[in-house]
């Protein structure tokens, strides 16, 4: 005989969406389950008026569905995990559900106003955090002349079609989107039958992306709200027996990030109206958290870390490179070919050869990191977004937005070690051998800060008693590298710092 478990939902498309992949989750688990799905509109669905900010009760869009479920009318509740409010609760559970998807957010801009840039736009958004983080990136991160153009907020309320109709129908430039929803609704391979509004609103947003350029904004300094793209099942506390149903859905490293996310935010106080974005991300090296916003009390917040830290400090005479300034090297510019049609990947800002264009209406720019992204924009270059720094190995996954696979070259120079890169490399420009200053006593070194692994090879051939000192390196191919030259020796030898800058904040004594 079948078990019914009966699992309630938010009526919007997404949250069908949602339910159904964790109905299909269980029965690819269970094969006695009889599921039946309830849908209902919650109390956010039925105001698409007053900006979230504005409301002070919690639990806008879950309280109906947890009202249900206590009155067991429902046995389990799906939630996206971000709209739940970060207070105890008494009578109901908790459990984070299935792979998280992209937390980050994107942005959705008209090719029109790239194409003719106004002298003013405006960016649709109801959430503080984006409003207050969206200004200073567009004046740094848009390319002239968008970045000097004024820029106005408006709030805009609704499911996610209903919010891209508005931004299609205003004059409106642009608007912030969860990557997470697009890519749900994009690429949902379900039974059609159970949703048939979905392939009109697939249609729908496939028009919107077609009349729009993306920019995926970068969580270094644009984090996410807590738990976005993840899901959340709410249970209650007594029913032992569909806990232990739902527990088989449970990922550890889902409920690692969103629970230490939300915890992190309860720490400012939490709610709609936080204008504080927090991302987790769980990476081979270890544990990213970057934190950005701005407290009740006014008090502005930005912190990137890399753990596990080690508590390691050093004087400038016992570093490479010496001083902490990083050794010279000479560049030349070479002769370069690229396939026609590719999307691009630039390693650095000099990589990018002064002759090159691309058109953001036909091809992708992708960034190593910020810096990088920062100087492709000031020539006018239309990034659509970033590895923030943490290595090409970091997912692009823009497939469903760009209604294709993505076709990525590298853009490099000549020393770069490509052994571990996704992508084909195509060398733009010559880099000479690391300048080693004299007199250099390497006897004095305890630590050093590899930028890549040809300086790592050439530094360490020369003088190869500095294999046996502290190694710091960015994330990515070279963190690789250099674990596996070292092998045992990097469990206590090698640590990750987010930039070479960065490294010499935490680790670097000054005016020592």
């Amino acid at each position: 005989m079948s078990q019914i478990v009966r699992i309630g939902g938010r009526s919007s498309l997404l949250s069908k969406i949602q339910v159904l992949n964790v109905k299909r989750a269980l029965n690819d688990r269970f094969f006695n389950l009889d599921i039946q799905c309830h849908f209902r509109e919650s109390s956010g669905d039925k105001d698409l008026e007053t900006p979230l900010w504005q409301i002070s009760e919690p639990g806008i869009f879950t309280k109906d569905l947890q009202a249900d479920l206590l009155e067991n009318k429902v046995d389990v509740v799906i939630h996206s995990f971000k709209d739940l409010d970060l207070r105890e609760r008494d009578e109901t559970i908790l459990i984070p559900i299935l792979t998280r998807e992209d937390s980050r957010d994107v942005l959705l801009f008209k090719k029109s106003k790239w194409l003719n840039p106004p002298e003013e736009f405006t960016i649709l958004t109801s959430s503080p955090r984006r409003e207050y983080h969206i200004r200073p990136f567009i004046q740094k991160y848009f390319p002239h002349p968008l970045n000097n153009c004024k820029v106005d907020i408006n709030s805009v309320r609704g499911n996610v079609q209903t919010r891209l109709k508005k931004y299609i129908k205003s004059d409106a430039g642009g608007i912030i989107i969860a990557k997470a929803a697009l890519d749900r609704i994009l690429s949902y391979t379900g039974d059609t039958n159970e949703i048939p509004e979905i392939r009109e609103v697939s249609q729908f947003i496939k028009e919107v992306l077609n009349v729009s350029i993306f920019m995926i904004l970068p969580q270094s300094i644009f984090p996410s709200a807590p738990a976005q793209g993840a899901l959340c099942a709410e249970l209650r506390k007594d029913d032992i027996t569909n806990i232990n149903i739902i527990d088989k859905l449970r990922i550890s490293e889902t409920e690692e990030t969103t629970m230490e996310e939300r915890k992190i935010l309860s720490s400012y106080g939490g709610g709609c109206h936080q204008k504080i974005g927090v991302t987790v991300l769980k990476r081979a090296f270890g544990k990213v958290v970057f934190i950005s916003g701005l407290t009740e009390d006014g008090r502005e917040i930005y912190e990137s870390e890399v753990f596990p830290k080690p508590a390691l400090q050093f004087l400038p005479a016992e570093v490479w490179p010496p001083d902490g300034k990083m050794a010279a090297r000479q560049r030349e510019r070479l002769t370069y070919g690229l396939p026609p049609k590719v999307d691009i990947l630039v390693s650095k800002a000099y990589a990018f050869p002064l002759d090159l264009s691309v058109s953001p209406t036909s091809q992708t720019l992708w960034s190593a990191g910020l810096t990088t992204w920062e100087e492709l924009a000031k020539r006018g270059f239309w990034v659509n977004g970033t590895c923030d720094g943490l290595g090409e190995t970091e997912p692009i996954d823009i497939r469903h937005l760009l209604g294709r696979n993505e076709n990525f070259v590298k853009l490099t120079h000549t020393e770069a070690d490509t052994s571990q890169s996704n992508f084909p490399a195509i060398p733009t420009y010559y880099v000479s051998a690391p300048e080693i200053p004299y007199p250099f006593d390497t006897s004095k070194i305890k630590a050093a800060f590899w930028r890549s692994g040809s300086e790592f090879d050439i530094v360490t051939n020369r003088f190869p008693e500095l294999l046996d000192v502290i190694h710091f390196v960015g994330p990515g191919s070279t963190y690789k590298k250099i674990k596996r030259m070292l092998g045992e020796k990097s469990k206590d030898k090698l640590f990750v710092s987010l930039s070479f800058e960065h490294w010499k904040k935490n680790h670097l004594i000054q005016n020592g």
